[in-house]
């Protein structure tokens, strides 16, 4: 029988990314990089069967997105629920900046836990609680269907922890680059297979 698939994508590279600015809900335009990056993820992806693609209706998501089904030819569904953490107050700061203009919501932004919801944002729990709850749908809908979900680093970073039994909380042990291919499949829980593929980049990191 074949089993659930999963398959999550980081967006590409973003101006506010290359500048290390924190985006949450807020958008910064894809960088010259991030631009190219897609263009070899949708390559990539011509030969990648699957059923189904979802996007955050971000705009960096939607763009990475479209580049692969413009190969593909599937109808590309989005859902809020694949946001990025909403990042409220800290939106558009690097760390240092965030630090200096609210030093005690980024104190508590980093000691205070999971449910610490920050001014204007949302928690990490609150994150992981969504993107489980869009998750579950996912497998109920689409039963033994390998399903393409275009999302952001928060997501893939909590989806992955909860995935192989570590905290929220605990430090983030693995890289989620741009366009990074992870997955999951379903074999009454969700397993995961890959963690961050970024063969199609290699081409591209020649170039550049």
């Amino acid at each position: 029988m074949q089993e659930t698939e999963i398959i999550l994508i980081r967006h590409g590279e973003t101006e506010w990314n290359a500048q290390q600015r924190m985006q949450g809900h807020s958008n910064s335009e894809l960088s010259a990089v991030g631009r190219e990056q897609i263009q070899a993820l949708g390559r990539w992806m011509k030969n990648e069967s699957f059923d189904h693609i979802y996007s955050s209706d971000s705009l960096r998501a939607r763009q990475t997105a479209e580049a692969i089904t413009q190969h593909s030819g599937h109808t590309l569904q989005i859902d809020q629920r694949l946001r990025e953490k909403n990042l409220g107050v800290f939106e558009g700061l690097t760390s240092e900046e965030a630090k200096e203009r609210f030093p005690e919501v980024y104190r508590l932004f980093k000691t205070a836990g999971a449910n610490y919801v920050i001014d204007k944002g949302e928690s990490t729990q609150q994150l992981l609680d969504r993107a489980l709850q869009f998750l579950e749908e996912i497998r109920l809908k689409h039963p033994e269907k390998r399903v393409v979900l275009v999302t952001h680093g928060g997501i893939v970073r909590v989806l992955i922890k909860h995935t192989l039994g570590l905290s929220v909380c605990s430090p983030t042990r693995f890289m989620i680059k741009n366009t990074g291919i992870f997955r999951l499949v379903w074999k009454e829980k969700w397993l995961v297979t890959q963690m961050g593929g970024v063969l199609h980049l290699a081409m591209l990191q020649q170039t550049l």
